[in-house]
């Protein structure tokens, strides 16, 4: 004979409702840096890009990769939006679902 485990009448998942909202409120944090240049996150961002591309060329003799200025702060500013409502979103959800 197998026994098993009888499900619980009314089980509330609240791993998944706490790891949704630390999601949720680190996207919020940063994307938050990023759509309201904090600190300027955006320029610091920028200029570890730029560094980074500067090795890069450097490695592989390829200078053209220094001329390229393609990513600008508005890049930054929307990507930044786009994060943070995305933790806005997490956070009302596990909001709603922690309530229900």
């Amino acid at each position: 004979m197998i026994i098993t485990a009888a499900p619980a009448a009314d089980s509330t998942p609240t791993g998944v409702l706490a790891f949704l909202a630390v999601l949720g409120i680190a996207a919020i944090w940063y994307g938050g840096r990023w759509a309201f240049d904090i600190r300027g996150a955006i320029g610091a961002t920028l200029a570890r890009r730029r560094a980074a591309l500067d090795v890069k060329a450097q490695q592989t003799g390829n200078l053209g990769l220094t001329q390229t200025d393609g990513i600008g702060p508005l890049f930054f500013r929307c990507f930044g939006i786009i994060i943070t409502t995305g933790g806005l979103i997490l956070l009302a959800l596990s909001a709603i679902l922690a309530t229900t």
